[in-house]
């Protein structure tokens, strides 16, 4: 990557340098939610890669470049922080991973035991039960509304491994949230609250309304953690939440605080499910849209599971050897990437091949650039997973995942 030159307060810029093109626009926002890929498109054929936007208030840059991409997220504690808008920083809470971007990587670290490696390995069996169970209540024939079906089954597995509870009614006795579809209606209620443009609390706005199902959820978290806590023998392989439960046990002090563990519960399940939910879906869109990997995939599959009858019950190492799949899964992440949280306001006005960032202003990653761009993919509108097969170079700054 070039030099980013931080500039001092006061510090006049070098000479030649420009700012973004484009000037901000009051309608940026409600263009931007309404259509991101169109927004997107349409400024970077006029613009180039980086541009300047009024994208929720402020002077927005989107940046799409490999370099500028780098410098935007190379910069914490340094020359930028978290840029996300007020009303989603609202929303994700104080005890949240980005309300404390010194703790952020101390605190990732020690979530990661829950959810990787051997967590997992003991996650799939369960996962493939429930998958295989709803997967026999789909329609054999005709058209199927793809992401809500997905939604549900991600819903069904996530919760039980997240929280290490039963979706069954009988279990919700007694607790704030009564039953398993009031559980989603008010995770749906709190997702469309981070959409809210206007930190206004009322309960006629989608903000007010979301943080009304925030409380609620975190009401519902902790009854969850207190009956998880009375159980005789916590196992920290069994779900996410029990643990960080052994965990805190184990070092009182350490990083899982009560206020942590509440907040982890609500913004894991949230984030898992309806990320995991999009991607699945995309994956099944664009496989479906291109039927020759479909045909490929089920190949790589025989080879790596030779005995059908385990097929339905995968280890992590069979799933690590089918490469197509991988391939598959990061091209559908290229193609149809979810909504940046790559968000970085400036601390300092810093300068980047000759385009100067002023202090204030946000910058967004935004992938809907980064990956069309015939620099960083050739042929960037067709689906071609083997762009990252072996022997594929591919600037890791090219690819914009949520951060």
């Amino acid at each position: 990557m070039s030099d980013v030159f931080i500039l001092n307060t006061g510090q006049t810029p070098p000479e030649g340098t420009r700012k973004p093109p484009r000037q901000p626009r009051w309608t940026d926002t409600f263009a931007y939610i309404a259509n991101p890929d169109q927004f997107c498109r349409h400024n970077l054929n006029r613009y180039g890669s980086i541009f300047s936007t009024g994208v929720f208030g402020g002077t927005t840059i989107f940046v799409g470049s490999a370099p500028a991409v780098q410098m935007a997220l190379n910069g914490d504690l340094h020359y930028t922080e978290i840029g996300l808008p007020t009303t989603t920083m609202t929303m994700f809470g104080e005890h949240s991973l980005f309300q404390r971007p010194d703790l952020h990587r101390q605190r990732k670290q020690a979530l990661r035991s829950g959810l990787a490696g051997q967590a997992i390995q003991g996650y799939i069996p369960k996962i493939n039960t429930v998958i295989g169970q709803r997967l026999q209540e789909w329609p054999t024939q005709g058209k199927i509304a793809l992401f809500p079906a997905i939604e549900q089954i991600c819903f069904d597995v996530l919760v039980p491994l997240l929280l290490g509870i039963e979706l069954e009614d009988a279990y919700f006795q007694g607790l704030p949230i009564g039953s398993k579809t009031s559980l989603k209606q008010c995770y749906k209620t709190f997702f469309d609250g981070f959409y809210g443009l206007l930190p206004w609390k009322s309960p006629l706005t989608a903000f007010g309304r979301g943080l009304q199902a925030r409380a609620m959820l975190i009401a519902f978290m902790q009854a969850v953690i207190r009956r998880r806590r009375a159980e005789t023998q916590l196992d920290p392989s069994s779900d996410f939440l029990a643990m960080m439960l052994v965990s805190q046990q184990a070092e009182p002090d350490g990083v899982f605080t009560n206020d942590l563990v509440e907040n982890q519960c609500l913004l894991q399940l949230w984030a898992s499910h309806y990320e995991i939910s999009g991607l699945v879906s995309s994956w099944m869109y664009q496989v479906g849209r291109h039927p020759q990997f479909l045909a490929e995939l089920r190949a790589e599959q025989a080879t790596v599971i030779q005995d059908a009858s385990l097929s339905t019950s995968l280890a992590s190492d069979s799933l690590k050897a089918m490469t197509l799949l991988e391939a598959t899964v990061k091209e559908t992440l290229r193609t149809l990437p979810p909504t940046s949280t790559a968000n970085r306001r400036l601390t300092q006005s810093v300068v980047l091949d000759g385009v100067l960032y002023e202090k204030g202003c946000t910058l967004i990653a935004e992938p809907r650039i980064a990956h069309i761009l015939p620099e960083h993919f050739a042929h960037p509108e067709v689906f071609e997973p083997a762009r990252f097969l072996d022997g594929g170079e591919i600037d890791k700054y090219a690819v914009v995942h949520q951060m």
